[in-house]
């Protein structure tokens, strides 16, 4: 093996090693190279010593050192797709926490603050005492049952998901004063503010006037307070929107100015994705994986492939014998016509070894060593040996 006996062997174990560690860390551009070496070193070494065995041991180490790079990235993918695995069940997990959640908020939290807001209006205009008193407990009840529904939204941690237009006309049709202007945006977490801020107004001012302005991606929700509730702190669930907000680069401010309550919000465009975009994300690592996978095993094959084709070309050239040609010559026959039939130059791999003293080497053109399988023999100025180890007969 090129006569470095044991260093071959560390170098060829260091090789498949170097592959081995690059594949598991997707240094595809590395395997490439430490391949295109051991390649251009096999094919230096064939051309000079004509030893075609250490040639052989040298594609031996090539197709280890592919397979090494092979099964590290292989390692790497599989363990990529099982993080990937659990990420992706997590956050289903908490998708379907917060559709849960959303529908509970939404219908029953949001419904009970409407009733919350009919049962004052019963309390206030209502001449029998008992009715005012019954109506009195019913929002006090239905206040009770609001702040359950929010102590379970508030473990749960999780976003409502309804539509902006459906929390606004719900208001209105309760008999809320409302007024809206702007256009009404889309969104989840538009909605889940909307609503957060109309049951503020219900929970601390029944009966107030709501305005709702939106001005593109800012929601701005104002309404008057009594004077008891002007140092009222704003409830856990706007606490949760503004954290929220802040972490994805939006901002929420919340408190009460010269009597009136405001809720004012810079809402990102694409917050209200979250669930496209955790699916989008999947994907796109997913595709990723996969063209990583195929790169890492058809580019190591590629090269292989070019540079045998490459190293073919080049031992292919001038060396060729036709079968036709080869079957012209004869033991016996004058060195110089026999010369003038042959090609140009010898087959530089060999399978038996170095060339024979006085003998040479022509191939068929057999791929993709295009070994010499033809042998022509001189002595005496004169063809003494002509060998056929192609497997036909002549």
């Amino acid at each position: 093996m090129h006569g470095w006996g044991q260093w071959y062997v560390l170098a060829a174990a260091a090789v498949v090693g170097g592959c081995l560690v690059c594949g598991g860390r997707s240094r595809v551009w590395a395997v490439i190279a430490l391949l295109s070496v051991v390649e251009v070193a096999a094919a230096v070494g064939v051309a000079r010593t004509q030893d075609t065995a250490s040639w052989l041991v040298d594609q031996v180490v090539v197709v280890l050192a592919v397979f090494a790079a092979l099964a590290g990235a292989y390692r790497r993918l599989r363990r990529e797709f099982v993080e990937q695995g659990w990420a992706h069940a997590r956050d289903a997990r908490l998708h379907e926490r917060a559709r849960i959640a959303a529908d509970l908020h939404d219908t029953l939290g949001h419904d009970l603050a409407l009733l919350s807001l009919q049962a004052a209006g019963i309390q206030v205009t209502a001449r029998d005492p008992e009715t005012r008193t019954k109506a009195a407990v019913v929002r006090a009840g239905s206040a009770a049952a609001i702040e359950t529904v929010r102590r379970i939204v508030d473990l749960l941690d999780v976003d409502a998901d309804a539509d902006v237009a459906t929390v606004l006309g719900r208001a209105r049709e309760a008999g809320m004063a409302l007024e809206v202007r702007g256009t009404v945006p889309g969104g989840a977490l538009v909605a889940r503010l909307v609503t957060e801020a109309l049951s503020n107004a219900v929970r601390h001012a029944p009966g107030a006037p709501v305005t709702v302005t939106f001005t593109g991606r800012r929601v701005r929700i104002t309404n008057p307070v009594p004077e008891p509730a002007a140092t009222g702190r704003p409830g856990t669930g706007l606490v949760m929107l503004s954290a929220r907000l802040e972490q994805a680069g939006g901002s929420l401010t919340a408190g009460v100015t010269d009597g009136v309550f405001q809720v004012v919000a810079e809402v990102p465009a694409d917050l209200d994705q979250d669930g496209g975009r955790l699916d989008d994300d999947y994907r796109s690592r997913r595709r990723r994986a996969r063209r990583m996978l195929a790169g890492t095993v058809v580019i190591p094959f590629a090269v292989l492939l070019v540079m045998a084709t490459g190293f073919y070309t080049w031992a292919v050239r001038d060396a060729s014998m036709e079968e036709r040609a080869f079957a012209g010559l004869w033991v016996g026959m004058p060195q110089t016509a026999a010369i003038r039939v042959l090609p140009g130059r010898q087959a530089p791999v060999r399978l038996d070894g170095p060339s024979r003293p006085g003998c040479r080497y022509f191939t068929d053109g057999n791929y993709p060593l295009a070994y010499g399988n033809y042998l022509v023999c001189f002595s005496g100025n004169r063809v003494s040996r002509l060998e056929d180890r192609t497997g036909r007969n002549r």
